[in-house]
């Protein structure tokens, strides 16, 4: 029997697809050991995550506070402006502050909403990697005990 007749069969039979899985077996063990780190890893990542989340956060959260501080003031200066005969000038400065300061609420709280985003990635983040380490440690003593 020739090569090519002999690599055609294998194909064809479908046992040269069981190659690379038997390559890659794995015993109980050592499969749960690693599944256990790939998740303490991406807990950890998502940790990371949710931190970055919450400083943004609070950043958003800031800008929003400075800018509803502007537009009261802006709005106070379109006041003092009114009264001192410049009417029109302060009547647009006015209109301008109220859209600062309703934005600045706006973005105040949506860095609420980012902040409590990120604490639950951080919250979600801790609970892979405890789950991940309890896994990797179920694998250790299955490997242990054989």
């Amino acid at each position: 029997m020739d090569f090519k007749r002999l690599v055609t069969g294998m194909v064809f039979s479908g046992s040269l697809a069981l190659i690379p899985s038997l390559a890659m077996a794995q015993e109980p063990g050592q499969r749960l050991e690693n599944a256990g780190a790939r998740k303490v890893a991406r807990g950890e990542r998502q940790e990371a995550k949710g931190a970055r989340q919450v400083g943004r956060g609070e950043r958003v959260e800031r800008r929003g506070e400075r800018n509803v501080a502007r537009g009261e003031r802006m709005e106070g200066r379109g006041e003092a402006l009114e009264r001192s005969g410049h009417v029109a000038a302060g009547e647009r400065l006015e209109r301008r502050g109220e859209r600062v300061e309703r934005r600045g609420e706006r973005q105040e709280a949506r860095g609420a909403r980012i902040v409590n985003r990120g604490e639950r990635n951080e919250a979600a983040g801790a609970r892979k990697v405890t789950r991940g380490v309890n896994q990797e440690r179920t694998g250790e003593r299955i490997e242990q005990s054989r």
